[in-house]
This record gives C-alpha cells, sequence and structure tokens, in this order.
C-alpha cells in the first residue's frame, strides 16, 4: 500500500535524516512532495516497513535509524539517480520561474509607463495585501485558539500556512529581489555536477565532482 507522505512533514523529514547522517535520504526529501519522493517513501516502507512521516515525528526508534542508513547504503545507486533528475529538473524549472519573473517585470514596467494610477500600483497593492495576510495568518497560528493535535483543524492551519509562507511569500520575495542566496548557491552546485563525470556499475553510482 502507497504511503501518504504528509506535507506538513515535509520540511522536518530532511533535517530529521541529516542529524543521524543519511544525508543522501535527507537530500531526497528536501524538495517539494513529488512522485519520485513518494516512490521513495513507498521503497523504504517495502524494504524496512519503516513509515518515513515517523522521522519527522521523532518516533522511529535507534533499531529502525539502523535499517535506514542500511538502506541508504544498499540502494545508493538508486537514490544517486533519483538526486541527480531532480537537480536537472530543478534546474530547469528554475529558468521557467525566471523567465516569468523577467515576463511579469516586463509587464509592471509597461503598467508604470501608462496614465492608470491604479495600474501602476496594482502589484504593490497585491502584494502588501497577500503579505498582510501572511503574517496576520502566522500571528493567528501562534497566538489564536490551542487545538489538539488531533484536531482536524490543524492539518487545515499547517497546510494554509505552508502554502502562504512557501509559495506566495517566498513569490513576492522572489519578483522584488530576484533569486534568493540558496537558489544561487543551487544553481552553482548543479554547474558542478553537470561537470562531473558519473559511472554506473553493477546496480551503484560513483560521483566525481569537481570540489573547491
Amino acid at each position: 500500500m502507497p504511503i501518504p507522505l504528509i506535507a506538513a512533514a515535509m520540511s522536518a523529514i530532511a533535517p530529521s535524516l541529516a542529524q543521524r547522517g543519511l544525508d543522501l535520504l535527507s537530500g531526497v526529501f528536501r524538495g517539494a512532495l513529488d512522485k519520485g519522493t513518494t516512490e521513495i517513501a513507498d521503497l523504504i516502507h517495502e524494504k524496512t516497513g519503516i513509515d518515513i512521516n515517523d522521522a519527522a515525528e521523532g518516533k522511529l526508534t535507534d533499531a529502525q535509524w539502523s535499517q535506514l542508513k542500511q538502506f541508504e547504503f544498499e540502494y545508493q545507486g538508486k537514490l544517486l539517480n533519483y538526486r541527480q533528475q531532480a537537480d536537472a529538473n530543478n534546474l530547469e524549472l528554475e529558468k521557467v520561474h525566471q523567465a516569468d519573473r523577467a515576463d511579469a517585470r516586463g509587464m509592471q514596467k509597461a503598467a508604470l509607463a501608462s496614465d492608470d494610477v491604479f495600474a501602476k500600483r496594482f502589484v504593490y497593492f497585491y502584494a502588501g495585501g497577500l503579505t498582510i495576510l501572511t503574517f496576520a495568518f502566522i500571528f493567528f497560528a501562534a497566538f489564536g485558539p490551542s487545538y489538539n493535535a488531533d484536531d482536524p483543524r490543524v492539518r487545515i492551519i499547517d497546510t494554509v500556512l505552508g502554502f502562504l509562507l512557501g509559495v506566495t511569500l517566498s513569490s513576492i520575495i522572489q519578483y522584488f529581489f530576484g533569486s534568493s542566496a540558496g537558489s544561487k548557491s543551487k544553481d552553482e552546485k548543479l554547474e558542478k555536477m553537470r561537470g562531473g563525470n558519473q559511472t554506473v556499475v553493477a546496480g551503484t553510482v560513483n560521483v566525481e565532482e569537481n570540489r573547491p
């Protein structure tokens, strides 16, 4: 049976794995939820019986962490192949996003040249309204009514908060200030990876990279 990855736990899975020295697995779950991460989660459950969501919630025993380390070692080839494909996809996606932002800025330049005051300031009204909404919701989530962990409204709050922070506020920041330092670092890393040599032998992958 497929293991449903909890969106709210995705941000905590990678750090939990990294703290245990599972850097390869951590990299798999560091990105956004997609088909590949779901397949890896299902494979982990099939081979070890471990629900990867439990890693984010601190429910794994020492024996289960050892199982994950063994899994990472045995399936390093598959994990590296996924990482390489995911990084390539992220690079192409980043190029598309940069083109979209460039188009949006071009439209804004055209709006600023018009005589319509509302058209000139619409993007600022829109961005300001969404930013205020985001921080108001954060304040509500942090200091509003208390809910039990089993209350279904907790999941709704987690989902909305994740969307506002990960999509809305992030897009506004990138629109006005360009790519983040993290994106630039990722691009540099991908350039190094493209310059490396990859050899597949008997189900394992050896990656040689030019390191500074």
